[in-house]
């Protein structure tokens, strides 16, 4: 023992034994004493101090005096009885608990602190001690530290309020967490003696579940008292109460009477805390964290769930008994608007057994039991109160689609949602989504629904919120008529409730609405068969009432609007129309919706109908057709009916019909007067109709017509030209709704492929677009740049592609004088207009190289006077834009260079010309572009003769050698240095060979700066000066996370592409002996600690071995002796210290890589290397990386090339692979139960897949075997031999697998997939060897080895990978 631990040892002594001292101190000042000194301590040899102070701790707390009282209520005594729960031996530490009785003592301090005073209380009371009392506020919150800080009053008043109950409920959780924790021993954790003394610990709390509740019932009273004040400030080491609760509860002596003693002590108390976790019925602002409430929701769920509901449930299948559930909501009767709704929500979630006798019927059963039993508790309730309950309960119900009895339902209609003053809509909306047969099967749901639908008479007196609901109530009314195969019984209830019997009036809205339309439409064809549709038809006739006539037109268009199968159209197409129109209405005497609904029905029975069909109905319907498209106003909803009427008309009696013509005329003149008429025109009511919905419709719905327009009048209709080109009215539309607009025409093939529509509408757009300096700004010339560029290549023809060219170039061409007005995001869109137009041949009028220059330097002029305005270092757009311009350059270029007419030679003499004129400073980029647009192409063509690059080099040499890429010359220098890349490597390299060492500085500079900018130098010095860096890959890549096969890059300006772009660059030209080298540096680098850098420098690596593909490598090349079988070794040791899932995932794919394409180069060390490093990981302390669902997918993918590429080398080494599958299965096993199913069986199947992998092995994994397994005969099959031997080893994964079993909880689809490779397991051991592991096992695990070969001989007969 050190002198330092002796002396701390002595000081504990004297502390303990200064307790029992008479001084002037008071016991908090000495307990304060005592826990500074134990904070202190760092352990020995001897606890029997601890021992001692526990022993006195225990002692001084029992009893009812008031300094026993003190003791007790005191924070720090149960501090530093944690402290001193991990210090002694438990043997020892039982037997102490057991000695003072600290079960009972534990019993008292929590009835005491669970039941907090008020200030007022103690005032008016005698006070219990005579210490001085102080104000309960300076009570403050601490935090369990061990040091000295601002520690509770000693007032023993201030410790029975509540912020003093809670500081020492606070420690007591504290301190029973720290001993249950200790308990927790694995079978194999210290010397037999620790694990009799945990067991001797547990007994102190294994009581019945009566006695049990006096520890169980403070605790969760603390809980909600916590979860109830809210700005105490209680947060740290809140979320493990319930754990601990749930441990304790664990301990005791379980019984077929503990649901009974949860029911009678629990339910009210852990209902309500539930609810308030849930925010049931209503959220409520908490005292503790989101990350505590969610935890503290979860755990007291599962206890309720486990030690309640599924017990109670079991006695209602098992015999009809409902004891349990009554008792629950006996005792939740105090908490009701929480504990109910919490109730039935824990009911009606209960997982559902799998593999029992138990029907869903039963489940039913059980569900409508606790319903009804709610409901009889809540008759004694107020209503209102009651109803909130129900109604909650309901909601609960309708998104779980519970089963409840149609006579419940009924009843919580007639007592809850049909009150006297008003009708809850949301309580009925929730019976008629659960079960609309409590409206419809019985006497008394017919006459309930009677008086539902007297209410719905007077709809506009409802509420907004009331109507939408009692709107929804009836679209569920009309979907339970359907599914009970009695929607005609609906339909006349429609038409009854729809027909109004004043004169004059209205039919009701929430009659009228659409959504009951759409549903009744789509309802039809799977609800009736074509006699009932007929029979309903010939109904609605037979209804000759004044009102019944009306209403039954909106029900036809119901109808109507559902026909689409070909046998229901040829039954009731005409039917429908007749039953319509039979009566005749002049269009005053119908409402809008109405009149609507009649020429929606003439539409659809008009382009559904025979040409024979369509005739009669157009003679009978077109003179009030034509009079309400001439005289009725634009806006309102018939007159938009009608025109889809006209419509409908017109292309049905396409081509040559009798009515074409009629047709066709009025449906012009209409969209002509539409054309006229303003947006704001006209009242239309508050449905009206915008000309935009015109277009939008025919856009959409009808693009044909567009088409017999454009054919009829030789033009594009000009009503839908308004709206893809605006003209005056630009400053009410926007952008997005223009092309929209645009989109809606370019989308429908009807259009584009129309010649004729088409080549109007391109040269229309083309008219449209003016990029001078006024014309720039305008919406029309966005949405034409932005219409063109959509447009199809085919669709424009050379002229037009001419003369758009024209027009885009020309006025840009000219000389600015304000080129500040054009914005910056003006080029884009306008370039790459012209980039489209110039890859198929053109040559307008006036075209000239002179124009490529003006346009750079109008891009010049534009950028640096907007970076004037708004200054950015960023060059990403302004770069972006002139690279358009380059590939706009070099396609012009390359079509005046592939012929030798007389044009072309103008244009490249204008070019050579231009070229030689001197060049400003500033206009240097455009400048550099066009010359080496001009020199690739010329250089291309064998016509043309050969340009001098001279001067290229001399504007770009300058530019590279100024040294002022670190402000605005940042541009420059890049483009020169692109353009001096476009030669050949002799002259770049002999105009740069003095400056690499400026190249080499701006390069260090750029890489910390904008690394983006850094690679395109090194790129360049990579491909002509090659060693002028004696490291190229040692750069600085920050990265942070990783999505599928792209990194994420945190360095400014960096991306995944331009990395591997760059990596390519410099190994391309390298020799094996080189990328080895440039491995090394790479991986000797991240041996070191890695750094934020080290995901990129991963894929750099991932890279580089990726390049590796020379037969040399399998030799060492360094002096160390580096080579591939060292760089996996390294590799192994690099997984093992990753710091993110990222990280970890790309340095398998690279281990991956090693093992699977370089397969030659590992040795037997790289092989035992890799599984040794999987079965660390796989420990909970062999990773750094947090945990990630894709990390056990990568150690899967490690094994699987191991089993598929190196099976032979596991011969003689099969030991480690079991032991690796081992691990695998275990870490695949515990994992924590809130774990996500989905992801939890995927990994599943991929260790189920390993094992077959080995116990099935493929022909390829095997068939490179050069030695004969031990026992295998030259009549043995490689397969047979791998099988035999793989059988002698796998036994012992099955009986892990057994074994983990009865340590963990598997989900049933985990274990069904695990099953699969357990069955192949089985099926390559001998039989002897199931008796030998069936010897090997406890009784436990022989119970579940007998199950799992049962289930093996019935299903697991494995056929075969």
């Amino acid at each position: 023992m050190s002198n330092d631990s002796r002396v701390s040892e002595a000081a504990l002594v004297r502390a303990v034994r200064s307790l029992d001292q008479g001084d002037a101190e008071t016991v908090t000042d000495k307990l304060e004493r005592v826990w500074d000194t134990l904070s202190q301590y760092r352990g020995g040899s001897f606890h029997a101090a601890q021992e001692m102070l526990l022993r006195w701790l225990l002692k001084n707390m029992t009893g009812n005096s008031a300094a026993s009282e003190s003791v007790r209520r005191c924070p720090r005594a149960w501090d530093i009885m944690g402290a001193v729960f991990g210090g002694i031996p438990l043997f020892s530490l039982a037997k102490s608990l057991a000695d003072r009785r600290f079960v009972v003592v534990l019993q008292h301090t929590l009835k005491e602190v669970s039941k907090p005073q008020t200030a007022s209380a103690q005032t008016n009371g005698a006070p219990d001690s005579d210490t001085e009392m102080v104000d309960a506020s300076s009570a403050t919150a601490e935090t369990r530290k061990r040091k000295r800080s601002a520690s509770a009053a000693p007032d023993l008043d201030a410790q029975r309020q509540a912020a003093g109950c809670l500081q020492t409920a606070e420690a007591i959780f504290e301190s029973l967490r720290t001993l249950l924790a200790r308990c927790e021993l694995k079978l194999m954790d210290g010397p037999p003696s620790h694990r009799m003394g945990a067991e001797h610990v547990k007994s102190l709390f294994s009581s019945s579940a009566a006695d049990t509740m006096e520890t169980l019932v403070p605790l969760l009273t603390l809980c909600r008292l916590a979860a109830d004040k809210t700005g105490m400030g209680y947060s740290k080491g809140l979320a493990s109460w319930l754990s601990t609760f749930n441990a304790l509860w664990d301990l005791h002596l379980q019984s077929a009477g503990d649901a009974s003693d949860v029911a009678i002590h629990l339910s009210a108390l852990g209902t309500s805390l539930l609810g308030k976790l849930t925010g049931v019925p209503s959220h409520q602002s908490l005292g503790i964290d989101e990350a505590v409430r969610q935890r503290w929701a979860q755990e007291l769920r599962r206890f309720l769930a486990r030690n309640l509901v599924l017990p109670s449930r079991a006695s209602f299948f098992n015999s009809g008994s409902q004891e349990v559930i009554q008792v629950v909501v006996e005792m939740s009767g105090v908490s009701a608007p929480a504990s109910y709704p919490i109730l039935f929500d824990l009911v009606s979630k209960s997982p559902r057994a799998f593999g029992d006798k138990t029907t869903k019927k039963d489940y039913d059963g059980w569900e409508q039991a606790v319903f009804d039993a709610i409901l009889l508790a809540l008759k004694s309730m107020a209503n209102e109160q009651s109803r909130t309950i129900v109604e909650t309960m309901m909601k609960m119900a309708v998104e779980r689609d519970t089963s409840l009895s149609a006579a419940s339902l009924r009843s919580v209609c007639n007592e809850y949602a049909l009150r006297p003053k008003k009708i809850d809509w949301n309580l009925l909306l929730s019976v008629a989504r659960l079960n609309p047969d409590v409206f419809l099967l019985s006497e008394d749901g017919r006459k309930l629904l009677e008086r539902v639908l007297l209410e719905t008479q007077e709809s506009e007196s409802l509420a907004p919120e009331d109507f939408g609901s009692a709107s929804r109530f009836i679209v569920a009314l009309a979907e339970g008529y359907a599914r009970a195969r009695d929607l005609p019984s609906f339909v006349k209830t429609w038409l009854k409730c729809l027909a109004v019997t004043q004169p004059q009036a209205s039919p009701e809205p929430i009659w009228l609405q659409q959504e009951l339309v759409a549903t009744v439409g789509s309802l039809i064809q799977g609800a009736l068969s074509t006699s009932q549709l007929l029979e309903i038809l010939d109904w609605l006739s037979s209804q000759t009432g004044p009102a019944e006539s009306v209403a039954r037109i909106h029900i036809l268009g119901a109808i109507s609007s559902g026909l689409t199968q070909e046998e229901f159209i040829d039954a009731a197409n005409m039917k429908t129309f007749d039953g319509a129109f039979s009566t005749k209405s002049s269009r005053k005497d119908l409402p809008a919706s109405i009149s609507a609904s009649r020429w929606t029905i003439a539409e659809k029975t008009l382009s559904r109908g025979t040409l024979e069909e369509s005739g009669r109905v157009w003679s009978q319907v077109k003179s009030e057709v034509t009079k309400t498209l001439r005289k009725s106003p634009v806006r309102q909803g018939d007159t938009f009916a009608a025109f889809k009427c006209s419509v409908a008309a017109w292309i049905s009696n396409h081509l040559h019909g009798a009515h074409e013509d009629e047709a066709a005329s009025l449906t012009c003149s209409f969209i002509d007067r539409l054309g006229k008429e303003d947006e704001d025109s006209g009242n239309g009511g508050t449905m009206a109709i915008t000309k935009r919905a015109y277009i939008s419709w025919i856009l959409s719905n009808s693009p044909r017509l567009v088409s017999l327009v454009m054919g009829r009048k030789k033009e594009f209709p000009t009503i839908v030209m308004s709206l893809i080109s605006p003209g005056k009215d630009e400053d009410t539309i926007t952008f997005e709704a223009v092309h929209e607009a645009a989109c809606l025409v370019l989308e429908n093939e009807n259009n584009t492929n129309d010649y004729h529509l088409m080549n109007g509408l391109v040269d229309k757009m083309i008219s449209l677009i003016d990029t001078s300096k006024t014309g720039r700004s305008l919406l029309a010339t966005k949405t034409a740049i932005r219409f063109m560029l959509d447009v199809p290549e085919e669709a424009i023809s050379r002229s037009q592609r001419e003369e758009c060219m024209k027009r885009l170039i020309s006025p840009l061409s000219r000389k600015l004088d304000k080129p500040e007005k054009v914005g910056t995001e003006f080029w884009k869109p306008v370039l790459s207009l012209m980039i489209k137009l110039a890859r198929r041949p053109n040559f307008y009028g006036g075209m000239t190289f002179s124009q490529l220059e003006a346009i750079g330097r109008a891009m010049s002029k534009s950028h640096r006077r907007s970076k004037e305005a708004v200054p950015m270092d960023d060059i990403s757009q302004e770069r972006t834009d002139f690279r358009l311009l380059k590939q706009l350059a070099q396609l012009t270029m390359r079509q005046m260079t592939s012929s030798n007419e007389e044009r072309e030679k103008m244009y490249l003499k204008d070019a050579h010309a231009v070229l030689e004129t001197p060049c400003q400073d500033s206009d240097v980029v455009p400048r550099l572009i066009l010359l080496e647009s001009f020199i690739y192409a010329v250089q291309e063509s064998a016509d043309v003769g050969d340009l001098k690059t001279n001067h290229l080099l001399r504007l770009a040499v300058p530019c590279v050698t100024s040294r002022k890429w670190r402000g605005k010359g940042l541009l420059p220098f890049l483009v020169a240095l692109e353009a001096i890349d476009s030669l050949d490597r002799q002259t770049a390299m002999g105009s740069l060979s003095s400056s690499v060492p400026l190249l080499l500085e701006a390069s260090e500079w750029l890489l910390e700066n904008d690394i983006r900018f850094g690679l395109e130098v090194r790129m360049f010095l990579a491909n002509h000066f090659p060693k002028s860096v004696e490291s190229p890959l040692e750069i600085k890549l920050h990265a942070q996370d990783a999505v599928g096969e792209l990194v994420h890059l945190t360095t400014p300006g960096a991306d995944q592409t331009s990395v591997l772009e760059y990596v390519d660059t410099v190994i391309r030209n390298a020799d094996e002996d080189t990328k080895l080298r440039y491995l090394e540096e790479l991986l000797l680098r991240e041996g070191q600690e890695p750094g934020p850098d080290a995901l990129g420098q991963l894929l750099i690596i991932y890279r580089l071995v990726q390049h590796l593909t020379g037969p040399q490598t399998l030799a060492p090349v360094s002096e160390d002796g580096f080579d591939i079988a060292r760089a996996h070794s390294l590799m192994c040791s690099r997984l093992r210290r990753t710091t993110s899932a990222a990280e970890f995932i790309l340095a398998t794919k690279i281990l991956n890589l090693l093992l699977n394409q370089k397969s030659a180069c590992m040795t037997q060390w790289n092989i035992e290397l890799t599984l040794s490093t999987v079965s660390t990981i796989c420990s909970s302390k062999g990773m750094a990386a947090p945990s990630s669902p894709k990390m056990y997918d990568s150690l899967c993918t490690l094994v699987e090339t191991v089993i598929k590429r190196h099976r032979r080398r596991l011969d003689g080494h099969f030991h480690i692979l079991v032991t690796v599958l081992q691990s695998l299965l275990r870490r695949l096993v515990s994992r924590p139960r809130d774990t996500e199913a989905s992801q939890w069986e995927k990994h599943a199947k991929r260790f189920s897949r390993l094992i077959t992998l080995i116990c099935e092995p493929t022909i390829a994994s095997v068939s490179s075997r050069s030695s004969q397994a031990p026992g295998g005969s030259l009549l043995d099959s490689e397969k047979d031999r791998a099988k035999r031997y793989a059988g002698a080893h796998m036994y012992l994964v099955l009986m892990q697998y057994v074994k983990l079993q009865l340590e963990h909880v598997v989900p049933h689809c985990v274990r069904e997939v695990l099953e699969t490779g357990m069955y192949s397991v089985m099926d390559i051991t001998t039989p002897d060897g199931l008796k030998i592991m069936n010897d090997a096992m406890d009784p436990s695990g022989r119970i579940i080895f007998k199950e799992l070969y049962k289930q093996y001989q019935k299903f697991g007969k494995w056929s075969g990978v």
